[in-house]
C-alpha cells in the first residue's frame, strides 16, 4: 500500500488535518524556517498535526548566507520536529547542507533528510548521499528518472529516494485555495519504519523488494511474447496493465 504525504506552508494557511487524513494522507512535511524568519503558521501547523498523532516533518529552505547561528535558531524553532534540508536556491553550494547536517546532528544526535531535485545547485557529495532524500520529479512511476530504494543496506541516498515528491499540483481534502505538493514513501518503507525513524532516528530496516524483480519478469515475459508491456523496469505502469490485459483478453 502505498504510504501518501503532503508538504505545505503558510501559503495553504492552516490544513484541516482531520480532513486529509480521511482522505488517505498519512504524514505531512511543513515549513518551518527561511533564512532568519519562521514560517508564519508553522507553529499552529505543527500542533494541528500533532493533535491528530500525523508524524511530521519540518522543512528548511536553505541560503548561502546560512550561518551557524542562524541554524541554532533555527533548530530551537522546530520544537523537535526532525528537520528536512530543502535545496534548491540558485547559488548554495554542497559545503553549506553539510554544515546544516553537521550542526543538525550534534543538536539532535540523528539524521534529517535532504531534498533535491536531479539538477541541484551544486554537485552532491557523498556526505549528503548519508541521509534519506526526499526527491521531486512531477511525472509516473514509468518516467522516474531517479528510483527508489530498494531496501538494500547502507544506500547512497544521491542514486536513491526515501520519499518522492510526485506532484506540485495536487488537491487533497482540508487544504483549501491553492495546489499543494503530493509526498510518498519508497515502497520498501512502512508507515510504521518512517514513524521508528522519526520518532528516535532508528535506521529504516533493510528490506530486499521481491516485488520490482517480480514485475520486470512479467514484463520480460509479455515483451518476448509480443505484448507490449514497455521498458522492464519492475515499475507497473498503463503499459504493464495494457499488456495484461491484452493477454488475458480481458475487457472492462
Amino acid at each position: 500500500m502505498t504510504v501518501k504525504g503532503v508538504d505545505y506552508s503558510h501559503y495553504q494557511g492552516n490544513p484541516d488535518v482531520a480532513a486529509m487524513q480521511r482522505d488517505g494522507i498519512q504524514f505531512v512535511i511543513l515549513k518551518a524556517w527561511e533564512a532568519d524568519n519562521h514560517d508564519p503558521e508553522y507553529k499552529t501547523n505543527l500542533a494541528n498535526a500533532r493533535q491528530h498523532n500525523m508524524p511530521v516533518l519540518a522543512y528548511v529552505w536553505l541560503h548561502a548566507s546560512d550561518t551557524h547561528t542562524r541554524m541554532q535558531h533555527c533548530f530551537d524553532y522546530l520544537d523537535g520536529a526532525v528537520i528536512a534540508l530543502d535545496w534548491e536556491q540558485d547559488g548554495v553550494p554542497a559545503s553549506i547542507v553539510e554544515q546544516w547536517m553537521d550542526a543538525y546532528e550534534t543538536y539532535a544526535g540523528r539524521q534529517g533528510l535532504c531534498y533535491y531535485g536531479l539538477y541541484p545547485p551544486d554537485n552532491p557529495t557523498p556526505r549528503l548521499g548519508e541521509w534519506p532524500r526526499w526527491f521531486p520529479e512531477y511525472c509516473s512511476t514509468s518516467q522516474l528518472k531517479l528510483q527508489p530504494w530498494d531496501g538494500s543496506p547502507a544506500p547512497d541516498w544521491r542514486h536513491c529516494w526515501a520519499i518522492w515528491q510526485y506532484s506540485e499540483s495536487g488537491h487533497v481534502a482540508g487544504v483549501e485555495g491553492s495546489d499543494c505538493d503530493l509526498d510518498q514513501l519508497a515502497p520498501t518503507i512502512t508507515l510504521d519504519d518512517f514513524k521508528s525513524w522519526l520518532n528516535d532516528g532508528t535506521p529504516l530496516p533493510h528490506r530486499v523488494d521481491v516485488v520490482r524483480p517480480a514485475i520486470r519478469l512479467l514484463q520480460l515475459a509479455l515483451d518476448h511474447m509480443g505484448y507490449d508491456a514497455g521498458p522492464p523496469d519492475g515499475l507497473w505502469g498503463p503499459h504493464t496493465q495494457q499488456a495484461v490485459e491484452d493477454y488475458s483478453g480481458w475487457k472492462p
